[in-house]
């Protein structure tokens, strides 16, 4: 009998997914076979909904023209999965990094 593999709706991975769907945060998540960068538009125990947009083909008229393709993924094959957590300006990091210089000199 196989082992059914599931992610517990308290696990990290379940918790910043479904974060990232609440807020409508894009994310970028790697799978033993492929990477993917989305917005998660549904989860459950099991699997992950992304919406990703693709440009068009090249031999659409328009430049502008995007296709919507959605993939289910199983959480049990996520191996990692990036999001942004906080946005700084290049002035606010050089800022941070002479604090943190500093108090590493003190």
């Amino acid at each position: 009998m196989a082992k059914k593999s599931e992610v517990k709706e308290s696990s990290l991975l379940y918790q910043r997914l479904k974060a990232a769907m609440q807020d409508g945060i894009k994310v970028w998540f790697e799978t033993r076979d492929k990477s993917y960068f989305g917005i998660p538009i549904g989860i459950d125990r099991d699997f992950v909904e992304v919406l990703i947009l693709v440009p068009g083909s090249d031999d659409e008229s328009s430049e502008y023209i995007f296709q919507r393709v959605t993939w289910v993924v199983r959480l049990a094959s996520i191996s990692a999965v990036a999001y942004p957590s906080e946005y700084w300006s290049a002035d606010r990091l050089e800022n941070l990094l002479a604090k943190s210089a500093l108090n590493t000199e003190s």
